[in-house]
């Protein structure tokens, strides 16, 4: 576990809860600004629907880091976001914004934010987590 804890001090965040918690909050600001002012061009042609839907992953991805940066600083570093309220909150509010742009973007905003949820969990999972010690069990000789 030494180098494991030598290697953790370089494992710190980029910057701190309250400010990603404004920098996520002002980009998805941003992103529901631009798709809603943005609608009809980005309706209008197959590859700007498949643009809208990503715009929307990257909404979810935003949304999602905003409310685990909020729970975090209500309730405390050891706080984990979950699948149900959490994800799926920022899910629904993310096909929400696609589905006023098109149907289409439903679609590519599901399986992006799939995509990018699989890789937050990943990144998340590497940076967090505590590596697995294995148990060794010490054998007792029986005595004749």
């Amino acid at each position: 576990l030494p180098i494991y804890n030598e290697y953790k001090s370089y494992l710190r965040m980029a910057v701190e809860s309250k400010v990603s918690l404004i920098l996520s909050a002002v980009l998805s600001i941003t992103i529901l600004a631009a798709c809603q002012l943005f609608k009809s061009q980005l309706a209008e042609t197959k590859g700007m629907t498949i643009l809208a839907g990503g715009l929307s992953s990257l909404f979810f991805m935003f949304t999602l880091t905003a409310i685990g940066n909020l729970e975090s600083l209500m309730f405390g570093k050891g706080f984990e976001i979950q699948l149900i309220p959490e994800v799926l909150l920022s899910l629904l509010l993310s096909m929400g914004l696609a589905a006023s742009v098109h149907r289409v973007s439903i679609t590519i905003c599901v399986l992006a934010s799939l995509v990018v949820l699989y890789f937050m969990n990943s990144i998340s999972q590497q940076t967090y987590s505590t590596p697995d010690v294995p148990v060794t069990k010490s054998e007792k000789r029986k005595r004749k």
